[in-house]
């Protein structure tokens, strides 16, 4: 079965495994701010709470962190150290935690209980999805699922609106697959997250397109032909008709 959005958040539900999935939390993020003059609330706790009553909500028995559960590299501030402490330790009476690490989470597993499992960078396949974070190549196994998940890019779409107001809101990337020589198969589409961290959306019907991790650097998928997907469901339509939506006054 495959992976189902959980309506109005950036969580994927696989029912049928009783798993959730949850990509680029950026705890330490506000602290990284802080550094650069920029005072943001933390809102570490406030996270875990989302955290633990979605579980809740789902039944969900494995709690999936898909990478970047931490925010700053190389180094780690106090308040990062104690946030991530105390999150692990709060889930971890609930829900077992697994993660599959990202491009932020060099130095994770020194912080975190020996109860949380570790997965490799390229991936694991779950029932019959393929996840990974998105910023390495990912396992054959993970690209041959049907479904293939990552994070790593954040996702949002900024429009403005019949008053010229601009928003901007996450978004769901589902971007069909594209057969290359890597890879002897590869599924139908390449699910990628929108941000669990608040902090963290980044733009993406605007050029140029940059950032993407080496599946779709690589023309493993059809970005252009991408479906945008808002957390409530709204079907935007694919990328290539919602570049540049007069986001420039």
């Amino acid at each position: 079965m495959a992976a189902v959005p959980v309506p109005g958040e950036p969580v994927l539900h696989l029912p049928d495994e009783r798993v959730l999935v949850v990509a680029d939390l950026h705890y330490g993020v506000e602290a990284e701010l802080l550094r650069g003059g920029v005072w943001v609330p933390n809102r570490a706790r406030q996270r875990t709470e989302r955290l633990l009553a979605l579980v809740a909500q789902t039944g969900a028995e494995r709690l999936l962190l898909l990478g970047d559960v931490k925010h700053q590299v190389p180094h780690s501030s106090h308040q990062q150290r104690r946030d991530l402490r105390r999150m692990f330790a709060t889930l971890g009476e609930v829900v077992k935690v697994e993660v599959v690490p990202g491009n932020h989470d060099g130095g994770l597993r020194e912080l975190v209980p020996g109860s949380v499992r570790f997965h490799p960078v390229q991936g694991i396949v779950v029932g019959d999805v393929g996840l990974h974070h998105g910023h390495a190549w990912p396992a054959s196994e993970v690209v041959a699922c049907r479904q293939v998940v990552a994070g790593h890019n954040h996702p949002a779409i900024a429009f403005r609106d019949r008053v010229e107001k601009l928003h901007t809101v996450d978004c769901w990337l589902r971007v069909p697959l594209v057969a290359g020589e890597r890879y002897d198969a590869v599924g139908e589409e390449l699910v990628i997250m929108p941000a669990f961290g608040e902090l963290a959306g980044r733009t993406i019907n605007r050029e140029p397109l940059t950032g993407f991790g080496p599946l779709l650097r690589n023309g493993y998928g059809d970005l252009p032909a991408a479906r945008i997907e808002s957390l409530d469901g709204l079907d935007f339509g694919e990328l290539r008709h919602l570049m540049d939506l007069r986001l420039e006054r």
